[in-house]
């Protein structure tokens, strides 16, 4: 019978070789810059060392994963990478076990993996323990200095914020939008209203400000969820919402106009969304509205009880 494979966690020094193997699928030059990058983002506190584990042995580290718990009881993972050689299977198996006891120890319900198409080969040992491929993201990005931008909001639909507005109207509306909603929808559901709420306030620079309820006469329609990226000195669309009875009607449009509007007026550069491939009515709008593709990601998920 074989000896259990023991992963733990990365001690500092060997932080730089547990990355050097996770990231061993890329080219020497970009490899090394995903390796400062990643060290980079532990010495500044932006990723929780707790997460990076790795399988030691006599030799050295054979295997290196990094898990990290996002606000929203989610966890985000970057796939096990084993040295060449070994028993590569059952080093993947091992940290991927591990580390999805960590998350759920931590509340997370979901656990995603966001991939680049040439990284999809990446992908086999999370789909061995439960994680499938649901969807692509596109990114998007719309230049304020560059383009030019559409018409001024339509006057029929008025915004108020969320730290002005009535909030358990904006929370039942945030709900009903994700009724029939294209945008991943295999997560409806698993999480918490609260859950939700504080994965969306995690992302960015947060302002209440910068959320509006969108309402058209005395009807509330929708929701608009928008964070500062002050590293690129833009404003990212993180998330908006339409009510299922208001879809098709130009609402869409019009939130989407409001959040250029703001983001120029602010002295944002730029404002960044990701669009499920699946949301073609959401896609057409965005082109139609100066947006542009600029990249793309495949998204692999998994969904858990909050308990191991």
């Amino acid at each position: 019978m074989q000896k259990p494979l023991e992963s733990r966690r990365a001690r500092p020094d060997e932080w730089t070789q547990a990355f050097q193997l996770i990231f061993q699928h890329l080219r020497m030059e970009e490899r090394q810059a995903r390796v400062r990058n990643a060290l980079r983002l532990l010495r500044q506190g932006e990723l929780d060392p707790a997460g990076v584990t790795v399988l030691p042995s006599d030799h050295g580290l054979v295997g290196a994963m990094v898990c990290l718990p996002v606000a929203g009881a989610s966890g985000l993972l970057w796939p096990p990478q084993a040295c060449p050689g070994t028993a590569q299977q059952r080093i993947e198996d091992a940290l991927l076990t591990s580390a999805i006891v960590w998350l759920r120890q931590r509340g997370a319900k979901l656990g995603q993996t966001l991939l680049a198409k040439d990284e999809t080969h990446l992908a086999s040992p999370l789909e061995r323990h439960g994680f499938e491929h649901i969807t692509s993201l596109w990114y998007m990005r719309h230049e304020l200095d560059v383009r030019a931008l559409p018409a001024k909001v339509s006057p029929e639909i008025t915004f108020e914020s969320y730290r002005s507005c009535d909030q358990a109207v904006f929370h039942r509306t945030l709900l009903r939008t994700y009724e029939g909603s294209k945008d991943c929808p295999e997560v409806n559901g698993v999480r918490s209203l609260q859950e939700i709420v504080d994965g969306h306030r995690a992302q960015g620079s947060h302002d209440p400000e910068h959320w509006w309820l969108a309402q058209q006469g005395n009807r509330a329609v929708g929701v608009l969820l928008v964070a500062e990226m002050p590293e690129w000195q833009g404003w990212d669309l993180s998330y908006l919402g339409v009510v299922p009875e208001a879809r098709g009607s130009g609402v869409g449009r019009a939130m989407t106009q409001k959040v250029l509007h703001e983001a120029r007026a602010a002295g944002a550069s730029q404002v960044t969304l990701a669009v499920d491939t699946r949301n073609h009515p959401a896609w057409n709008l965005y082109l139609g509205l100066g947006f542009e593709p600029f990249d793309r990601r495949e998204v692999y998920l998994a969904i858990w009880n909050n308990q191991p």
